[in-house]
């Protein structure tokens, strides 16, 4: 569906920083400064190597984590302070998170439809049983599940069809946005083309938005629409996806690039990765500030390495 970039943007994530003390004298900063936007119906794609902090600002965005500094506004509200209970029932029923694992995130004493149910038994979301009943077989049937699944446990499911479990879960609340942490890396290749081409086809029923956590660039560039850059817990570049692809600006991002593999052996025979190292690459990610490049694409640089890089 179209994306209409004019609208008011439906999360807006300012100077996000997420920090975990250790110890008296030591703190892991795993997020540091982070800002973006997500328009409604978007898909924006967070990339980056393990250990960048993609999971953590999905977690912290989604309040399973206290914000250290910085602002979330989720639909016209600050979610990023205390929240209110009217504030903790709008978050916890417009937004949704699809897990990384999906065994691991579904309760295995619990029946499919008890899982998926959750959510409307909480905010009370039917008016008996029956219609309860019927919401779960409806989305069982919209997730490519049958309605009789709902009677089963989740040690009885494949990997693929447990994560449709957890996308089940997710859509029952007919959320605004939903955050994808991962959920196909633990898939096999034809199993993530069928998840991923499920979530487009519901995005294009429902309208929904996604934040799109992953380091498979090749699947990232499939599904999203913008597409954010993450390395050490600093967001490098942003653009739409052919931006990105295309024409890359900072050096981590074309040695990211440069790693993707090739289908044809004869390409993928001379292709050469470009190597990245920030301890030695004489750039300060803390000295950067955000450039503006050409379109929606924004690259995080001081003045000179710009320039260097532009040129």
């Amino acid at each position: 569906m179209a994306v209409d970039y004019n609208s008011k943007p439906l999360l807006k994530v300012e100077g996000l920083k997420q920090y975990f003390p250790i110890s008296r004298t030591f703190t892991v900063k795993a997020v540091e400064g982070v800002s973006f936007e997500i328009y409604p119906g978007e898909t924006y794609g967070l990339v980056g190597e393990s250990g960048s902090g993609k999971s953590t600002i999905g977690r912290s965005v989604i309040r399973l984590y206290d914000p250290t500094d910085g602002k979330i506004i989720f639909d016209g509200t600050d979610i990023s302070k205390k929240l209110s209970r009217g504030d903790t029932k709008k978050l916890r029923t417009q937004m949704q998170m699809i897990f990384q694992d999906p065994m691991s995130s579904l309760n295995p004493r619990k029946k499919v439809e008890d899982i998926i149910g959750e959510g409307l038994d909480i905010h009370k979301n039917y008016k008996n049983q029956a219609e309860r009943s019927e919401k779960i077989k409806a989305i069982l049937k919209k997730v490519g599940l049958a309605p009789e699944h709902a009677s089963r446990y989740p040690h009885q499911f494949s990997g693929g069809q447990r994560q449709r479990v957890g996308i089940a879960r997710a859509l029952i609340m007919n959320p605004k946005l939903i955050i994808a942490d991962e959920c196909i890396s633990a898939l096999d290749v034809s199993i993530q083309a069928q998840v991923v081409n499920l979530m487009k086809d519901i995005q294009e029923e429902t309208g929904s938005a996604y934040l799109f956590i992953a380091h498979d660039l090749s699947m990232v560039k499939y599904i999203s629409d913008r597409i954010g850059v993450l390395h050490l817990g600093h967001l490098l570049e942003t653009g739409t996806t052919d931006e990105i692809f295309q024409n890359p600006i900072h050096p981590y991002t074309k040695s990211l690039l440069s790693a993707i593999p090739e289908p044809n052996p004869m390409v993928e025979k001379n292709r050469v990765a470009e190597s990245y190292d920030y301890k030695t690459s004489g750039i300060n990610y803390n000295l950067g500030v955000e450039h503006h490049v050409s379109g929606s694409h924004y690259v995080k640089c001081t003045d000179e390495e710009f320039e260097k890089w532009t040129k």
